[in-house]
């Protein structure tokens, strides 16, 4: 599992290995507790480019 806070945006991006796939989930900090689904991808190497990528949209 990858969890990252982003507390500049109050954003928290996880994501979870589901079988055979992963789930990269994001939603706000201190919100709902519901997550929305930002994509899928197939191996950890994905899912921790998709939280590289995620992290660079901050910083933007």
């Amino acid at each position: 599992m990858i969890a990252v806070d982003d507390h500049d945006r109050k954003q928290r991006l996880v994501a979870a290995q589901d079988g055979g796939v992963w789930r990269v989930l994001e939603g706000p900090i201190g919100g709902p507790n519901t997550l929305s689904q930002r994509t899928t991808v197939g191996t950890a190497n994905q899912a921790l480019v998709e939280t590289l990528q995620w992290l660079a949209e901050s910083g933007e």
